[in-house]
């Protein structure tokens, strides 16, 4: 069942004005219930001014955004944005510097508050995010400022989640942060997403990290939906994504440059076991052949 959809979603920044830019054009998308999107493009393709739309930001210039089965800018349904926004959260590239609570607990605590929930709801809700993102609960009255970078940004993700959204938007969640750092918000993602059920959409120019934890791939180029499909169906389109300005996995560029030489391997290859597993497959074939 689609929890989340566009029709024809179009954008147009500045109307009428000499600086008129169509950022989003004939956009159609869904998200089911119970799984993670990965939504890639080159910069400035129109990621981020979509994402906007999905929970109300941003209202389309045409077309529809459609969250359980309502579209959220109908006449009948305009005093509902606030709970649009509940039920789909967005959180911000470089969340950590929206960051503004004096502790921890009540940085994560303040959206649930807005939500009207009584305290022992929102008592519930900060401990359950924080054992989401791996903070430990005696934490809950540290100062958020003293944190590093990375716990910064398990905060301020934690503050979406005690939200309880039905779809969580998280924009580049790994931008800036090292390999180990990485891993860590893309594994807190994963685990949040099996444990709660919820759908996951996450934006990244790391096309490693979609792979890793994404069931389908969308991809945006110059403002529109250039595929839209399970890893494997975009992935195996390496050629097409390089020439969109998308850097492949570089496992995925050593199978492309092998299948220009001739070789009959497969070129669908984006992990570093799919790629052991396929040079397997090629030695054992060629020992046959002997």
């Amino acid at each position: 069942m689609a929890i989340l959809e566009c029709e024809n979603l179009k954008f147009i920044y500045g109307i009428g004005t000499p600086f008129e830019f169509c950022a989003v054009d004939g956009v159609d998308f869904y998200a089911q219930e119970n799984e993670i999107i990965g939504i890639i493009g080159h910069t400035g393709s129109g990621k981020s001014t979509f994402i906007q739309h999905l929970n109300g930001l941003l209202k389309p210039t045409e077309g529809t955004v459609i969250v359980n089965g309502k579209d959220i800018w109908a006449k009948e349904n305009k005093d509902n944005i606030r709970q649009v926004r509940f039920a789909v959260g967005l959180c911000f590239q470089y969340p950590e510097h929206q960051i503004f609570e004096e502790t921890i607990f009540k940085e994560i605590a303040f959206g649930p508050k807005q939500m009207g929930l009584d305290d022992e709801e929102i008592k519930s809700r900060v401990y359950e995010s924080m054992e989401y993102v791996g903070l430990d609960k005696a934490m809950e009255n540290k100062s958020p400022f003293d944190l590093s970078g990375g716990q910064k940004r398990r905060v301020a993700i934690a503050s979406i989640i005690a939200m309880k959204p039905q779809v969580l938007i998280l924009d580049e969640p790994c931008a800036g942060l090292d390999p180990k750092g990485r891993d860590v918000i893309l594994n807190l993602v994963k685990d949040y997403q099996n444990k709660s059920g919820s759908t996951v959409l996450f934006v990244s120019h790391s096309m490693e990290d979609v792979a890793k934890i994404a069931d389908r791939v969308l991809v945006f180029n110059d403002s529109k939906v250039a595929m839209f499909g399970t890893v494997d169906e975009v992935y195996s389109r390496g050629k097409e994504l390089k020439t969109m300005g998308l850097n492949v996995p570089e496992v995925t560029e050593a199978f492309l440059k092998l299948h220009d030489m001739g070789i009959g391997c497969r070129t669908d290859i984006y992990t570093v076991e799919q790629g052991i597993e396929e040079f397997k497959r090629l030695k054992s074939k060629k020992e046959d052949m002997q």
